[in-house]
């Protein structure tokens, strides 16, 4: 069971508050990173996803996909996710703007964010981080929050202190210099499981660039 909790675990808490402000020079950054990502109303890219367990890695494959869209009802989620993986073959995550579908490891799972709102904030948790709105995140979330760089990318790490609801220690998030794209995702979880997405990055270990603005097939968001 453990093994499903991919994205389940990111829901932090059901609190709004938050541990400490975001400062001026911070909000011109994230400002940048808000207003860049609202050009792309479509991705397609590449990812690679290591979960990391009592030191041992599992290596994952898929394909990326995210629609931006207009809810279906009032707090539905702003995009639609996919992930779905070559390696293993036929592993699926799924968000729309009504459900979430889990097939990871064998397992396949249904939640109606109508009757589960956990799951419903788990989505626009997914959607507001892939679309660089940190602030929604910072503002739904008691979370502790930092703001660095390195030559490639901006750095969001917000983090618990023990206080994430689904036992996460924290999350972290990199953001493009050149596209602020997100480009990487990390998710430690207080049970001893990391999970890495690194995004563009095919099963060769090569770097594809990403494809924006284009048409996706919506059959990637559909559960047979």
């Amino acid at each position: 069971m453990k093994k499903i909790t991919l994205f389940l675990t990111l829901v932090f808490c059901t609190s709004i508050l938050s541990a400490q402000s975001i400062s001026s020079s911070d909000s011109v950054i994230l400002n940048r990173i808000l207003a860049k990502n609202k050009h792309y109303h479509t991705t397609q890219a590449p990812f690679k996803h290591d979960i990391i367990k009592k030191g041992k890695v599992n290596h994952k494959h898929g394909t990326f996909y995210c629609e931006r869209i207009a809810p279906t009802q009032q707090g539905g989620v702003e995009a639609k996710m996919a992930l779905l993986y070559s390696q293993p073959k036929g592993d699926y995550y799924i968000i729309t703007s009504t459900y979430l579908y889990n097939g990871l490891n064998g397992r396949h799972k249904k939640f109606n964010f109508r009757h589960i709102s956990l799951m419903k904030l788990l989505g626009n948790a997914l959607a507001w981080a892939v679309n660089g709105d940190v602030y929604s995140l910072y503002n739904n979330f008691t979370v502790n929050y930092s703001l660095a760089e390195d030559q490639h990318n901006y750095i969001v790490t917000l983090s618990s202190e023990g206080r994430f609801n689904k036992g996460i220690n924290r999350l972290v998030l990199k953001y493009s210099k050149s596209t602020y794209l997100i480009s990487y995702l990390e998710l430690e979880e207080k049970i001893g499981i990391t999970h890495k997405l690194t995004m563009c990055i095919d099963a060769n270990g090569h770097y594809q660039q990403p494809s924006l603005n284009k048409p996706i097939d919506q059959s990637v968001y559909q559960v047979e």
